[in-house]
C-alpha cells in the first residue's frame, strides 16, 4: 500500500513573511499550510508549530519536517509521523515538494483496507463452505440416487435374463420399459450433474441460435412418452404457430425434459401434464402444467437450491436428487429469464418460465392445439 494516491494537493500557500495572525483561521480550517516564496519551499505549518514556536512571522514557526517519497508505503509514512511527533508531513517526488499526507486519513485508509479485507476472507470462507458442501452433496447423489436406478435396471435385466423363454411377450415389454424409463431418468441425472458442474465452474457456454420453440415441446414429449406410459399419464402441449425463439436449443431441452419428468414423477395414474406456450409483449412465458400433488408454499423457493436436499418421492415412489429443477433455474436465468411454480387452479402445479428474446416468423400468432397424446396401458 503506497501512499501516492493518498497525497492531498489542494493545498493551500502562505508566504513566509505573512504575519502569524493573519493565517490563523486558515490555519485551524486546513491543519495544515504550505509554506512557499515563488519556487522555493520552506515546509509545513500546522497548528502544533505555533503553539511550540510562538513567532510573528509564518518562517519563523516552520518546524522541519521530513520530505517522504510518494512511492513509499503507508506503514512506513505512519512510523516516520510517530517518530516525528507530527500528523501531517510533506511528499516529494525526485526531491520537488507535490503535495501533504494526514495521519488520520491514513489510518482511515488503513482501517477500511483491513475491514475490506476482512470482508474478502470471509466471503472466499463462505466459498470454500459452499464448495465442500456442493462437493459432499455430489459425492451423496451419485453414491446413492445413481446406484438406485442402477439397481432396478439390473434387477429387471436379470429377470429378463433368467426368464425370458418363460415369460409372456406382454410380460417382458413391461420389463423392457421400465428398464428403459429408468435408464432414461438415470441419463438425465448424469446430464443434469455435468450440467450444473459445468455452470459452477462457469465453463458453460451460451449457444444462442433461433430454433421453433413448440417443435422442441413436442420432441421433449415424444422422448418421455415411456415414462408416461408406466403411469398412464395424459401428455398434451400447446403453443402459436411458428414460434421461434432467440436461446441456447440444448439448455431449452435440458430445462423442458426436467420439468416434464418432474411433472410426471408428482402426478398420480391416469393423471394429465401439459406444456404450453404463450406470448406476452416480448416475453415468451412457458408453462408445464400437472394435476399431482402440488408443492407446498414454503417449499416453493426452496425446490429451486441446491441446499434443498430432501426430495420427496414421486406418486410411485420414484427417486430424485432435486438437482434437476436446480439446473432449470441456473439454465433459464442465463437468459435472463425467471422461473417460478404456481398451485393450479384445480390440482397440482404449475411450473412457469420465461423467455425474453424472441424473434417470430409469424406476426398473427395463430393458436394451434397439438393432437392429444394419449398414453394407453
Amino acid at each position: 500500500m503506497k501512499i501516492e494516491h493518498l497525497i492531498r494537493k489542494d493545498f493551500l500557500t502562505v508566504n513566509p513573511f505573512y504575519g502569524v495572525k493573519s493565517i490563523k483561521k486558515d490555519l485551524l480550517k486546513r491543519r495544515a499550510l504550505v509554506v512557499q516564496d515563488q519556487n522555493q519551499f520552506y515546509g509545513v505549518l500546522t497548528p502544533n508549530d505555533i503553539l511550540t514556536n510562538s513567532k510573528v512571522l509564518v518562517i519563523d514557526c516552520v518546524s522541519i519536517k521530513k520530505l517522504v517519497n510518494f512511492e513509499q508505503s503507508v506503514k512506513e509514512v505512519l512510523s516516520e509521523m510517530d517518530v516525528s511527533n507530527v500528523d501531517v508531513l510533506p511528499v516529494g517526488k525526485d526531491g520537488n515538494f507535490i503535495g501533504l499526507v494526514f495521519k488520520k486519513e491514513l489510518y482511515n485508509y488503513v482501517s477500511e483496507y483491513n475491514l475490506e479485507l476482512e470482508t474478502i476472507i470471509k466471503e472466499r470462507t463462505n466459498e470454500l463452505k459452499r464448495a465442500l458442501e456442493t462437493r459432499d452433496l455430489l459425492f451423496s447423489i451419485i453414491a446413492h440416487d445413481l446406484k438406485s436406478p442402477f439397481n432396478v435396471i439390473l434387477g429387471f435385466s436379470d429377470l429378463l435374463k433368467n426368464n425370458l423363454r418363460n415369460y409372456r411377450i406382454e410380460k417382458s415389454e413391461i420389463l423392457i420399459n421400465q428398464m428403459n424409463a429408468q435408464a432414461k431418468r438415470t441419463h438425465n441425472l448424469l446430464e443434469n450433474l455435468l450440467n450444473w458442474s459445468r455452470n459452477q465452474s462457469k465453463k458453460l457456454v451460451l449457444n444462442h441460435t433461433y430454433f421453433n420453440i413448440g417443435a422442441v415441446i413436442d420432441g421433449i414429449i415424444d422422448e418421455l412418452k415411456e415414462s408416461a406410459l408406466i403411469k398412464n399419464i395424459t401428455l398434451r402441449s400447446f403453443y402459436p404457430e411458428n414460434l421461434n425463439v432467440n436461446a441456447d436449443k440444448n439448455m431449452m431441452e435440458v430445462i423442458l425434459r426436467n420439468l416434464i419428468l418432474n411433472a410426471i414423477k408428482f402426478t398420480e395414474n391416469n393423471g394429465l401434464v401439459e406444456v404450453y406456450a404463450m406470448v406476452f409483449d416480448k416475453d415468451i412465458e412457458i408453462t408445464v402444467s400437472d394435476s399431482g400433488i402440488g408443492v407446498e408454499d414454503r417449499n416453493k423457493i426452496k425446490i429451486f437450491t441446491i441446499d434443498n436436499n430432501k426430495v420427496k418421492l414421486g406418486t410411485a415412489n420414484e427417486k430424485g436428487s432435486g438437482l434437476g429443477l436446480v439446473v432449470c433455474k441456473d439454465f433459464v436465468e442465463s437468459h435472463h429469464g425467471k422461473i417460478w411454480v404456481e398451485d393450479n387452479k384445480d390440482k397440482g402445479s404449475l411450473f412457469k418460465f420465461t423467455l425474453p428474446t424472441q424473434v417470430f416468423k409469424d406476426s398473427s400468432f395463430k393458436p394451434r392445439n397439438k393432437p392429444i397424446i394419449k398414453i394407453e396401458e
